[in-house]
């Protein structure tokens, strides 16, 4: 299947009144406070315009309950029991499931094995044969690699006491997630682009190739370079772009789901600045092996071949790593999860839950670290309290159609987390209004900027927000707020949605009974 350009749909604007992101810049909030009685009005007038006629909202407000046996006071919903395409709201669920289970100290490694019926004692000279096994480390880089294979490069001088020029055989073991890399549920687009890369054993540069255009003379095609030169090795480019003297500047880079051909199509003009495009690894177990064999030439050693072993698992090492390379600890994670809505380290960090029930054991394996991972998570959300009829998962960072959770299980999970022991690590993994990850440009200038932390999710037509809200004039609160068969634009349904929350942030008491 060849690659093909996607338009997004052009949204047709909101039709009412000014946003209340303007009305309230530099205002304080007594000036346009709200009752809790009023809440429900207000917010309908924003869920009810012409523009959403034919969405479909899902929203839940709550006060943040003051113990985790205390029930909480609902201040506003609307079909908050019912099921929608989250988007990555989702990673909430995982992050959750993740830090409960797995811990604030939890890592994994990746790490290199001298395979032992090697360099025997009567083949001196035999070059040796290596094996690395990854746990699915999202953070390593060629920079991580080029450390691995100098670590290699010593160990195997110290055990030797001579120079080790090659290796014989590369093993890339790349078993410790079972099943397929790639969500079957995911949509064909998602898959070939940089945020929709596999989640395997072995990540390297997160899986995706980056490559850098540039406008030429006009008429000439865009000039290619490839971000990481040893990416380009074997792919086949087919080149339409072309440069442009006047014109709109765009560029979509696509790849073949069958064969390694990378596909450009668009335009620059004349002297405009370039264009960084990302693309999924097709193979992203090979795409490690060749990139650590690169590595470890470059710290002087050759290697004859590689290898590649992921459909079935090999005996455990009898020794111990000669190289290893330790992950960032648990809470840098849930930040790229949270903040940074970094959908592979999250798949990664789904799969670490199946990975490790099954080594315990807890539960038998299915075949898929991925299926495992999500009934994990569904017996560890339940024990927080949130209720397993309240969502079905396809995936863990939101990207999957497939994916169906009510706002009240947003809100249940978020509830449980304030009352956690880790609280404060799950919470500082969430980004904060108008200051840090994918919420730093909202909300900038109102009284909701740094007194939010929460989650934010798009998908065509479906637009999602869930976090804790302090209003600086009312008890702190959680909310849970979804569009789904929204037919404008992701600008249009994040303006709904921020209207939404400075609409929850003007309450005040109101002399009103709360209890």
């Amino acid at each position: 299947m060849t690659a093909r350009k996607v338009m997004a749909r052009k949204g047709l604007g909101l039709t009412t009144t000014v946003s209340l992101i303007t009305m309230m810049s530099g205002m304080g909030t007594r000036a346009i406070a709200l009752c809790p009685a009023q809440l429900g009005d207000r917010i309908t007038t924003i869920t009810q315009q012409p523009a959403f006629e034919r969405a479909r909202w899902g929203i839940l407000v709550q006060t943040l309950k003051p113990s985790p046996t205390a029930a909480p006071v609902t201040l506003y919903e609307q079909a908050a029991t019912q099921y929608f395409v989250p988007a990555s709201n989702v990673k909430l669920l995982t992050t959750a499931a993740a830090l409960d289970y797995l811990g604030p100290s939890f890592r994994v490694h990746t790490s290199v094995y001298l395979e032992p019926a090697l360099n025997s004692e009567s083949q001196p000279d035999t070059l040796p044969d290596l094996r690395v096994i990854g746990q699915g480390d999202p953070s390593l880089t060629s920079t991580s690699l080029q450390t691995l294979a100098q670590q290699v490069s010593d160990t195997l001088v110290g055990i030797e006491q001579r120079p080790i020029m090659g290796i014989n055989r590369l093993i890339v073991d790349d078993h410790y997630f079972q099943g397929s890399p790639v969500n079957s549920t995911w949509e064909w687009e998602d898959v070939q682009a940089g945020y929709g890369a596999p989640a395997n054993s072995l990540i390297v540069n997160h899986n995706e190739m980056v490559v850098h255009l540039y406008p030429q003379a006009v008429g000439q095609p865009l000039r290619l370079a490839w971000a990481n030169p040893v990416d380009g090795v074997g792919w086949q480019v087919v080149n339409r772009s072309t440069t442009v003297r006047t014109g709109s500047n765009w560029v979509w880079v696509g790849r073949d789901l069958g064969q390694p051909t990378l596909y450009i199509d668009g335009q620059l003009q004349v002297g405009a600045n370039r264009d960084v495009s990302a693309i999924a690894i097709p193979d992203p177990t090979a795409h490690f092996g060749r990139q650590l064999r690169h590595a470890l030439e470059q710290v002087g050693m050759t290697v004859a071949t590689v290898e590649v072993v992921s459909d079935r698992p090999l005996s455990p090492p009898t020794q111990p790593a000669i190289a290893s390379l330790p992950s960032p600890l648990l809470p840098r994670w849930l930040q790229w999860a949270n903040q940074d809505s970094n959908n592979l380290a999250t798949e990664a960090l789904l799969r670490q839950l199946g990975a490790v029930a099954g080594i315990r054991p807890i539960n038998a394996a299915s075949g898929s670290t991925l299926a495992d991972s999500i009934a994990q998570l569904r017996t560890v959300l339940e024990s927080l309290g949130v209720d397993p009829a309240g969502y079905q998962l396809a995936d863990g960072s939101g990207l999957s159609r497939r994916n169906w959770v009510s706002p009240t299980t947003l809100a249940q999970t978020l509830q449980a987390m304030a009352h956690h022991p880790s609280a404060a690590l799950y919470r500082q993994s969430l980004a904060i209004a108008a200051t840090t990850g994918t919420l730093r440009s909202r909300w900038q200038n109102t009284p909701v900027a740094g007194n939010l932390w929460g989650k934010s999710g798009g998908l065509t037509g479906v637009a999602s927000l869930s976090g804790y809200l302090n209003p600086p004039n009312y008890d702190p609160l959680v909310f849970s707020i979804i569009v789904n068969y929204s037919p404008q634009s992701g600008r249009v349904n994040r303006q709904a949605i921020d209207d939404i929350v400075l609409a929850i942030a003007r309450l005040q008491p109101c002399n009103e009974n709360r209890s």
